[in-house]
């Protein structure tokens, strides 16, 4: 939760500010640094994304540990894992799409326009999180990384097996290599095979207990030393060189340090601590809804602001005050439980 409250933020700023176009036209105020610093600084936040890969491929590894032991098993887990996580996301597409379709008509706009039957097929694709898959519209872009965590789930048992048989070095070798010899280079920003070393890593580090090893190794002042010229240079080489040119990288060792130093440095303090668990625990809420504000609906309203910490903060608030409705929403009518119970029904 603490790496999710942290990734989360790090989205913010990087939709916000990865680029000049993203507040083209608006004043704003970037003090005491310049602005190309922080284009640069939040163009590295990117890896936000890798993070949240990490976590994912990690939890899904403990998850599925025990659990995928056959042809059978296997299936009713992806199933319980597919609902799951999907849930969070039908909450939230149902609340929006009513709302934005009451107030402006956005959904009709967006899935009827080759009339009703494809919007209706449209709707169901996108409710299930396959449009980036399916290559159909979507009520909102950043709604791309639903398509990877269903592909995920599915993938986790399949590396499990893999790497049990074959072992880590080869499914990392296949993922680096495979897409070179076929000629397909660079897979994309919002493409979820960009951001399979990330899911390997994590599964890796779940299954051999990296993170406890890192924790007991001794000599403090080594490690601060080590781990301030990593982050410092991983930072440097991400701003340096295109993540089109070497993706690999970003989404994989880049990623590893920025969480090992996160863990190690920023995690570990009370007060932050509990801050990042509970913006962790809004934080598929916040990347869902964000969006449409900072976007489709209130972007005069969100970069009006002036300055870009004020920006980002406001931007959060909202969205996390929208996320604490949502919420409500559910523990009031029950949902979480209805889920949880189908969950069980479909484990068996």
């Amino acid at each position: 939760m603490c790496l999710k409250g942290i990734a989360i933020w790090l989205m913010m700023f990087h939709h916000c500010f990865m680029s000049e176009e993203r507040f083209e036209g608006y004043a704003v105020d970037f003090a005491p640094f310049s602005q190309q610093f922080v284009v640069d600084v939040c163009g590295y936040f990117k890896i936000c994304v890798p993070i949240f890969v990490f976590i994912t491929g990690y939890g899904l590894y403990m998850s599925a540990k025990g659990r995928c032991t056959d042809a059978q098993s296997t299936e009713r887990w992806i199933g319980a894992r597919s609902v799951k996580t999907l849930s969070g996301f039908w909450a939230v597409y149902v609340l929006v799409f009513a709302t934005t379709q009451v107030f402006a008509g956005y959904p009709s706009g967006i899935y009827l326009e080759k009339g009703r039957i494809c919007g209706g097929v449209y709707m169901l694709l996108d409710f299930l999180g396959l449009a980036q898959l399916s290559g159909t519209p979507t009520l909102v872009a950043t709604w791309w990384y639903m398509s990877a965590a269903v592909v995920y789930i599915i993938l986790v048992p399949v590396f499990v097996k893999w790497t049990g048989k074959l072992g880590y070095a080869t499914l990392f070798c296949s993922i680096v290599v495979l897409p070179r010899c076929v000629g397909e280079g660079y897979p994309g920003g919002i493409n979820l095979f960009t951001f399979l070393p990330a899911l390997a890593l994590g599964m890796l580090f779940a299954q051999y207990g990296i993170f406890e090893k890192l924790d007991r190794l001794k000599g403090e002042w080594i490690q601060f030393i080590v781990y301030h010229v990593l982050l410092v240079a991983s930072v440097a080489v991400w701003i340096k060189i295109p993540m089109h040119q070497l993706w690999e990288y970003h989404v994989g060792p880049a990623t590893l340090i920025g969480i090992c130093y996160c863990r190690k440095y920023v995690m570990r303090i009370p007060v932050i601590r509990e801050g990042l668990i509970f913006c962790g625990r809004h934080s598929m809420d916040i990347f869902l809804i964000h969006s449409f504000i900072r976007t489709i609906f209130f972007e005069e309203f969100i970069y009006g602001f002036g300055h870009f910490v004020l920006i980002v903060l406001v931007l959060f608030a909202v969205s996390l005050g929208l996320s604490i409705v949502i919420g409500a929403l559910k523990r009031w009518s029950g949902y979480d439980k209805y889920v949880d119970v189908l969950c069980k029904k479909i484990m068996g």
